[in-house]
């Protein structure tokens, strides 16, 4: 008791939510367990950048096979690689996103 005497009221009060306040002289980060984000706005964002990278993949693939339809092109070779380095970065990024969100539903 005597440490909550010497320390000032008003540096106890802590703000959880907009309308709630709590007293305690530790730092609600180590009371309350978690990154402090709620888990709908995380699977908000995660389903909003997953809709964009499955767009952006399919954008990709939609250039890839009109680069292989045009005769024009040289360097075909050189933009197969590309294109498929491109599209693994995104494969990868897609399932790491799919699996973030798994967790998120699971909490």
């Amino acid at each position: 008791m005597d440490k909550e005497d010497k320390v000032p009221q008003y540096k106890t009060i802590k703000r959880i939510q907009k309308n709630y306040l709590v007293r305690c002289n530790e730092s609600l980060k180590n009371i309350i367990p978690g990154a402090g984000v709620k888990p709908v706005s995380a699977i908000r964002r995660i389903e909003n950048e997953l809709k964009a990278k499955r767009k952006e993949l399919s954008t990709l693939t939609e250039e890839e096979l009109m680069s292989n339809m045009d005769p024009s092109k040289e360097k075909k070779v050189k933009n197969a690689q590309e294109y498929s380095a491109a599209k693994q970065e995104l494969q990868d990024r897609i399932r790491q996103l799919e699996k973030q969100l798994q967790e998120y539903e699971l909490l």
